[in-house]
């Protein structure tokens, strides 16, 4: 909603200036290192798999190339830790090019829709209003309409960008292989090394190359706004200045759930506002999804456990290929251990080598059948949590918003951290290389005073600018721990299935005499029932949280919206670069509430506020830009023309 005083908005299709939008700079970094991290991994993996690696004394080994020196005796923990790391890696590398990707694809959303707006003679797509209601969205389950098997907003491509999430945490959690090295009388004495895989390794680089590639071409091709999923309010303004978005009259007290109504009558504040479970859809389904996921991994502990106990050993034709099962029939005497251990129930494949005491060659099927084993594993643990971003950023941005109320206000350009230090930084290097090297430079002709007086004024420019990161800091944490609490799920349960899925390669060293006879036996997989039991526990803790989180129904009378950007516009009826929410105006027992750039007084409880009668609603010139735009809609959306002049004599009514 719009005060009397706020300046006219542009009717849809009229040419005006482009309001500034934010550069692109940081999402350029972002996939530039991206992409230099994924050419360092292909180059790495294909210089290893060129290189020829003897593990225990045994004949030449291909594409397996250890790392850390194998233990005798007890179980170590090397595997564990080094596969945490490219766990890591993997999480912050595909977060980095998909949050690109994500304001990529929103920038090209709310592009479109303006263009559409500004073409009547364009008939709308089906649902084309509702593609994007919300701040928050899953870049993956939402396209473009552009038509072309090369959009990189594409159904396609975001298809394909799904597939390269999955293969990127699938390859880094085999990265990191286990060594078996069996010796002494019978083989009976194993010592444990790690050691690193160079095929995945070339496809984890392949895939974070192929993500970065996708998304640079569509931050490059998804228009002239660069809009990021941080900047709620100021993607609001911006949606309204192009006439994308017009807000409505006499809506300051209604939600989300309650701005869809035809007739703006009167309301009293409530106590309490509605959920995102009930105000978003999308965050609905999300945690239906992390609920259905759970039983999946505990059926298919049980499966694996089942297969351990059950199933012999059996072998292929050609004997390259035969089942391994390690576990006994009873729950309780197998190994429970969180970390896995050689007594830890299993179940897996055994790929054994050709020619093993010479040039031990794997069957050719072997890290295709691996890799797709555990992508189809996988693929429904990365998909589902990257679909409940839907609920961390859509209660984030109720956050934010409700910051309105506070003593501090909201941001109407609030900035995420990362673009904030880079600003810092980008404005004060020169200031603090000038200070440092103050002292081996010749100082010229000035008094001690001046000189004082200018190192304090640079020292002063500097602490403004750490102070204002410090307050950033603050409000990134208390509105972004939800974030933090989801990307460090992602990890522990990606690192947590990885452990249930373990490739180890054996080798032997057999003493005769004078004489060692070493070779590479092969590559077992194992999956181990344990650790998705693990793995389904950890879910059920998150998908409760995640619930709780989505159910949870935010104190106060302010209206929540949950980043709806239609409601964000009929609430905030001034805007300023921080604006505060509250009580402003009554007329006639009929109050109004809404934005100002100082704090305003509470709203009071139990009064009628916004309706009809408000005082507090569009000027005429915005009303009849706000015409302007029902025309275009009702003509689009093939409403007769009877009803059309109806609803035009109605609007015109109340100007």
């Amino acid at each position: 909603m719009s005060s009397v005083d706020d300046e006219t908005k542009a009717e849809p299709g009229a040419e005006h200036e482009a309001p500034t939008y934010e550069p692109r700079t940081l999402a350029w970094l972002k996939l530039s290192a991206s992409i230099v991290v994924a050419v360092a991994f292909m180059i790495a993996g294909v210089a290893l798999s060129r290189s020829k690696n003897r593990v225990a004394g045994s004949g030449t080994v291909h594409s397996i190339i250890p790392i850390l020196s194998s233990s005798q005796g007890s179980y170590y923990y090397g595997p564990e830790v080094m596969s945490a790391v490219f766990t890591i890696i993997a999480t912050v590398a595909t977060e980095a090019v998909g949050s690109v990707h994500s304001t990529a694809l929103r920038s090209t959303l709310i592009d479109e829709y303006r263009r559409l707006l500004r073409d009547p003679s364009t008939p709308l797509p089906p649902n084309a209003k509702h593609r994007f209601e919300f701040n928050s969205n899953s870049r993956l389950f939402a396209a473009s309409n552009k038509p072309g098997w090369a959009n990189p907003n594409g159904r396609l491509m975001n298809a394909l960008m799904a597939l390269l999430l999955v293969i990127s945490y699938a390859a880094g959690a085999l990265i990191i292989t286990e060594l078996e090295i069996l010796e002494g009388p019978n083989f009976s004495i194993t010592k444990n090394g790690t050691g690193l895989a160079a095929p995945p390794i070339i496809v984890f680089g392949l895939s974070l190359f192929l993500q970065g590639i996708i998304s640079l071409f569509a931050a490059g091709l998804c228009g002239p706004h660069w809009l990021d999923n941080t900047d709620m309010l100021a993607t609001t303004k911006k949606q309204i200045d192009d006439g994308i978005i017009v807000p409505r009259p006499h809506r300051c007290m209604r939600n989300v759930l309650q701005g869809e109504s035809t007739i703006p009558y009167p309301l009293e504040p409530s106590a309490r506002q509605p959920s995102a479970w009930s105000a978003n859809p999308t965050v609905k389904k999300a945690a239906i999804v992390m609920w259905g996921l759970i039983p999946v991994y505990t059926i298919w502990g049980a499966i694996i456990y089942a297969l351990s106990v059950y199933v012999s050993t059996r072998s292929s034709k050609s004997g390259d290929i035969q089942t391994v099962g390690v576990g006994i029939e009873k729950l309780t005497q197998f190994s429970w251990a969180y970390v896995p251990n050689l007594n830890t129930q299993a179940f897996g494949v055994a790929y054994l080598t050709n020619h093993a005491k010479e040039s031990a060659t794997l069957p050719s099927a072997t890290w295709p059948s691996i890799f797709l084993a555990f992508m189809a594993i996988q693929s429904g643990l990365t998909l589902a949590l990257h679909y409940c971003e839907a609920i961390i950023n859509s209660t984030r941005d109720e956050h934010v918003w409700r910051r309105a109320m506070g003593d501090t206000g909201v941001s109407t350009s609030e900035k995420m951290l990362l673009r904030v230090a880079w600003d810092v930084v980008s404005s004060n290097w020169k200031i603090v290389c000038n200070l440092v090297t103050k002292l081996f430079r010749p100082t010229p002709n000035t008094t001690q005073d001046e000189h004082v007086r200018r190192q304090a004024a640079s020292w002063l420019r500097v602490d403004i600018s750490l102070q204002r990161l410090l307050k950033v800091v603050s409000r990134v944490v208390s509105s972004n721990w939800r974030s933090a609490f989801l990307l460090g799920t992602k990890f522990f349960c990606h690192w947590l299935l990885a452990q249930s899925f373990q490739v180890t390669g054996v080798f032997a060293r057999s003493v005769s005499g004078a004489s060692t006879v070493s070779y590479f036996l092969g590559i077992e997989v194992l999956a181990r029932c344990a650790q998705l039991w693990y793995l389904s526990a950890a879910l059920v803790v998150f998908a409760t949280i995640t619930t709780l989180i989505a159910n949870y129904k935010p104190r106060g009378p302010q209206p929540a919206a949950y980043g709806h950007f239609q409601t964000l516009a009929d609430l905030i009826d001034e805007w300023h670069p921080v604006v505060y929410w509250g009580d402003k105006s009554n007329q006639n027992n009929v109050f109004h509430a809404g934005t100002s750039n100082q704090r305003l007084p509470q709203v009071q409880m139990g009064r009628m506020y916004g309706g009809e009668l408000d005082p507090k609603w569009p000027s005429t010139a915005n009303m009849q830009s706000y015409l302007h735009w029902r025309y275009i809609r009702f003509f689009r959306e093939g409403v007769p023309m009877c009803y059309l002049a109806v609803a035009l004599v109605a609007e015109n009514e109340h100007t």
